[in-house]
Parts: structure tokens; C-alpha cells; sequence
């Protein structure tokens, strides 16, 4: 079920910016996003899942790292999904958003929650 999801979200990310699962591959081109990780809990139905999306930017390129902060939140608050297999809906669980800079790379951080259903739960 955990790997429909992270399959699903992808997918739906991979629409509008390049997001990779862990790590992004070395030659990679800015701005791309990252889900380092996800936290699931059971629930009486289902499973929380709360992730992490990475935003990685470099100064030269030519959207914002705030352009891209409330695209994320526009397309995924309040989405849902379901297949044979799999159902869930994201929110936003966390738009405090982390500043990290390093020389020439911007790095932000927002959180979402997502109930999770996997077929037959």
C-alpha cells in the first residue's frame, strides 16, 4: 500500500515539478523536489501519513522558491485519489516554511498529512 502512495503522489507532483523519492539523482536540474521520508501511524481505518516536500532552487533559475511553495499547496490541499487499489486525500499540515541557504542553493521545506486507505481497510 505504501508504495501505491509514494507511486500516486509522484505522479501527481511530477505534473507540475520534478520530485524524486529520498534523493534526487546527482545531475538533476533545478528547482526539483525531494520527499526525504515518510511517517505513517495506524488509525482505526487507514493510515496517517505525514511527508515532507523539499524545495531545491538555485539563484539563476527562473521561478521562486515561493512561486513553487504555493503551487504545492494549491494542487495538493484538499486532493484526492482513488484506484483499485488505493484511496487517499492530502492537506496541508504545515505551511511554517524552513529557509536553509547555502551559497548558491535555496532550500524550503513544507509538510502535508494524507489519510491513507488501501483496499479492504
Amino acid at each position: 500500500m505504501i508504495e501505491n502512495f509514494i507511486e500516486e503522489l509522484l505522479e501527481i507532483i511530477n505534473t507540475f515539478y520534478n520530485c524524486y523519492y529520498e534523493e534526487a539523482p546527482r545531475e538533476t536540474k533545478f528547482p526539483y523536489l525531494v520527499i526525504p521520508n515518510i511517517v505513517m501511524t495506524p488509525l482505526n481505518s487507514g493510515y496517517l501519513c505525514l511527508f515532507d516536500i523539499e524545495i531545491f532552487n538555485n539563484v539563476i533559475s527562473s521561478i521562486s522558491v515561493e512561486n513553487i511553495v504555493d503551487t504545492l499547496i494549491q494542487k495538493l490541499n484538499g486532493y484526492s485519489f482513488k484506484n483499485k487499489d488505493i484511496a487517499f486525500h492530502i492537506g496541508l499540515e504545515n505551511a511554517n516554511i524552513l529557509r536553509i541557504q547555502e551559497q548558491d542553493l535555496t532550500s524550503r521545506k513544507v509538510s502535508f498529512s494524507a489519510r491513507v486507505f488501501g483496499k479492504g481497510n
